[in-house]
């Protein structure tokens, strides 16, 4: 349970390395920025006014100031991953002696007033939940830590809703296939972002180690 409460509400903020960083995604559903909080450059007062999905590549600690003096510390772990609603004005500073890397998914449409059904056989966390673990769910969301060993095959599955953003946390060297059967071969390095919208497919990793990713299904 406390893992879990891990993953809640937490802000962060995303400052890009020196002369800017272009965005990963940008469409009519989310903005993905890939950026890197260098240690202790205090970032301006700024808010965010969309919901956004954080994950931290890196581990390191932050400290925000809030408009009203209230400070918050908080202290992340690699591959965690954290909610932050939209909020008032602050400031942030990575009070650590690294650089953070992270990953922020923008939400730019609000929750649905009626979520995509999905369907049970073809959910990924309900028909595998050892290699999907869910992390959190809400009206916006569905986020979940997937990973596959070498050699293994995922079940065929579908991400419902708007569209999927997966944030690779290691290299991938897989094949996809689709339910027609037909396959193509993808690669990406720790730390790429890639984003689809509703697809239903399934994965081998060719690899010689472990893939893992967070998946971030819009719904």
């Amino acid at each position: 349970m406390l893992k879990r409460l891990l993953f809640g509400v937490l802000l962060g903020c995303v400052c890009v390395a020196a002369g800017g960083a272009p965005d990963a995604v940008d469409n009519d559903v989310v903005r993905i920025i890939k950026g890197v909080d260098m240690p202790h450059r205090q970032s301006a007062l700024h808010r965010h006014v969309v919901n956004r999905v954080m994950i931290y590549l890196d581990g390191g600690d932050m400290t925000l100031v809030h408009d009203d003096g209230r400070r918050e510390e908080q202290h992340w772990k690699p591959g965690q991953v954290a909610w932050s609603p939209a909020g008032g004005l602050h400031t942030s500073e990575n009070v650590g002696s690294a650089p953070i890397h992270l990953v922020e998914i923008e939400l730019k449409r609000p929750a649905p007033a009626a979520p995509t059904a999905r369907k049970a056989e073809l959910d990924p966390v309900g028909i595998d939940p050892e290699h999907n673990i869910l992390l959190f769910e809400n009206a916006q969301v569905r986020v979940f830590r997937s990973w596959r060993e070498p050699g293994g095959t995922e079940l065929m599955h579908e991400h419902a809703g708007t569209g999927r953003a997966a944030v690779l946390l290691t290299d991938l060297d897989a094949s996809v296939k689709l339910p027609g059967g037909t396959a193509s071969t993808v690669h990406g390095s720790a730390g790429d972002v890639m984003w689809s919208g509703p697809v239903t497919h399934s994965t081998t990793n060719l690899g010689s180690k472990k893939f893992e990713m967070i998946i971030v299904e819009v719904k």
